[in-house]
């Protein structure tokens, strides 16, 4: 389900900063800034299932965004269900394709990098000190507040197309879930009012896709190291 047409959201409502977040993590390569994709819908399924219609299309020729203000199928590792009200929180799918044809190897460390990234990006925007609990999940004080889920297309037995989803909660709403398994918190209820007021959905997503760039360029730089280390720091 698709309602809207995607808009280029980076360059319309939040270009500048964009370009200062991509600036500051990959000062020598302008092309970055220039060159990633961006869709913006008000409702899909899915923004995973989405990224793999655009990927199946052919509308995809470089690092590419997807964001919806809803899911009506969101979901999470395992198939199951990511609660995804609208106006409540970012729901993102962010794409990456191998450069000059070579296919990026196989590795869970994807799933690590996302996890620091996403870590980081909450921590530069809100203050906010977050945990990862093995192995995707985001927690504050024992409580839920996102989640992150790594699929990949295959190709001759390696990665043609990297896809990471990212579910974080912002503002306080009723999620149709069992409390027994998980319990939900959102930024809007872990942060003073003053504070939570100057930050902006824009902000925090542009930061979330800058910084997963920066960690998986870790990963096909060879990095492994920094990035179990980094990964263990984090480790709910």
């Amino acid at each position: 389900m698709r309602r809207g047409n995607p808009k280029l959201f980076a360059q319309v409502r939040s270009g500048l900063l964009w370009r200062r977040c991509m600036q500051r993590l990959f000062p020598r390569n302008d092309s970055m800034t220039k060159t990633i994709q961006s869709f913006y819908y008000d409702e899909l399924d899915s923004t995973q299932d989405e990224a793999k219609r655009l990927i199946q299309a052919g509308k995809i020729n470089n690092i590419a965004y997807i964001t919806t203000n809803s899911q009506t199928k969101g979901r999470g590792t395992q198939g199951r269900e990511w609660s995804s009200p609208a106006n409540s929180g970012i729901y993102l799918s962010i794409i990456h394709i191998p450069r000059d044809k070579d296919l990026f190897e196989l590795t869970t460390l994807y799933t690590q990098a996302a996890g620091i990234a996403c870590v980081e990006a909450i921590k530069e925007v809100t203050n906010i000190e977050t945990k990862l609990k093995p192995v995707n999940d985001i927690y504050f004080n024992n409580k839920k507040l996102g989640g992150i889920l790594v699929e990949s297309l295959l190709q001759k037995e390696k990665i043609a197309h990297l896809i990471t989803g990212i579910g974080i909660n912002i503002k306080r709403t009723t999620h149709d879930l069992d409390r027994n398994i998980v319990e939900p918190v959102s930024l809007e209820e872990i942060m003073a009012k003053k504070d939570f007021n100057k930050i902006t959905k824009e902000e925090l997503i542009q930061t979330l896709i800058s910084k997963i760039c920066y960690w998986y360029e870790a990963v096909f730089n060879g990095k492994l190291d920094l990035i179990q280390q980094k990964w263990q720091d984090y480790k709910l």
